[in-house]
């Protein structure tokens, strides 16, 4: 079917969003896996070929709505329209396979409260079954008691423990702090290339997530996100800002970003192959690399607005 346009939802746990319509064999293996799965089940050399064969740009989680361009051969053509990039002017493009969609349920609407999945991941408890949703998952809230958000979900009306996610808010008293505590809980999880889930992400998937879950839609990409946001000198750097790294001793293409914790030290999604980890800034390789202290968290109008 071409000429589709059209929206839809993701009803997959995670899926990565792919440069081109092929298959290949890390979608092999993520398709062995029922559509719930999120992907923990990849190995270090899954991971690794996602970035050495440059297969894929982002990752989309349950609940994402996407634009859809046009659907032929198995595949979508989409517009992940919550993540800013400079590649298209409605969001990020890129293919996913069609099993990992479905039209939006024609009661779901995007509500002006939604709630975000602050584990690493947390159940979704429907009627007759549960299901796992990764870290970053955003849901629209319709009700709640003392112990749990009630949700609207791809599959219909659920719950989920409030001890495991939280309400997006414009409220935005110790932001940085509670950024912050968010991005300490992965100290060690692996890099992943493209991803933004509790799966594992790569440094810019990683700053994007953070900020979402708060409310703040920052680009998605290191490039974007350096452009962006209001820009500060290294010497009035507040924690919670990002620190953006440039090859040719900062002069040149960004290529790294890690979230400045305070005292000289970020937290970041290193390289592929590495992990979620602390490093300070003076004598470090990343040092003469510092090209720009960029800060979100201030001073941004309707930051808890998402496109749809």
């Amino acid at each position: 079917m071409r000429g589709a346009k059209m929206k839809q939802i993701v009803q997959a746990g995670s899926s990565f969003l792919w440069k081109e319509p092929k298959e290949n064999k890390v979608l092999a293996k993520i398709k062995a896996f029922p559509l719930e799965a999120l992907h923990t089940f990849l190995t270090d050399e899954d991971t690794m070929r996602l970035y050495q064969e440059s297969l894929v740009d982002s990752e989309v989680l349950y609940g994402t709505i996407v634009e859809v361009i046009t659907q032929t051969d198995g595949w979508s053509h989409v517009i992940v329209l919550d993540q800013k990039s400079n590649k298209h002017p409605l969001g990020y493009p890129g293919y996913l396979p069609n099993e990992v969609l479905k039209p939006l349920p024609p009661d779901y609407a995007p509500a002006k409260r939604r709630i975000g999945v602050i584990a690493k991941e947390a159940v979704l408890v429907f009627d007759s079954t549960t299901r796992l949703v990764s870290f970053g998952t955003v849901l629209p809230l319709v009700g709640e008691t003392a112990d749990s958000y009630q949700v609207a979900t791809p599959n219909g009306p659920a719950t989920i423990a409030k001890a495991f996610a939280h309400v997006l808010s414009d409220t935005w008293a110790k932001l940085p702090e509670k950024i912050i505590a968010l991005a300490e809980q992965f100290i060690n999880q692996p890099y992943v290339w493209a991803g933004i889930s509790g799966s594992g992400f790569d440094c810019s998937g990683f700053m994007y997530s953070l900020h979402r879950l708060h409310g703040i839609l920052i680009p998605r990409d290191t490039i974007e996100q350096a452009q962006q946001a209001n820009i500060v000198p290294y010497s009035q750097a507040q924690p919670g800002d990002l620190l953006l790294f440039a090859y040719e001793e900062g002069k040149g293409e960004v290529h790294h970003v890690g979230l400045y914790l305070g005292d000289d030290e970020m937290i970041h999604s290193r390289t592929p192959g590495s992990r979620v980890m602390k490093t300070k800034i003076t004598g470090s390789n990343y040092e003469p690399e510092l090209a720009v202290v960029a800060r979100y968290w201030q001073n941004q109008p309707n930051a808890s607005q998402e496109r749809s």
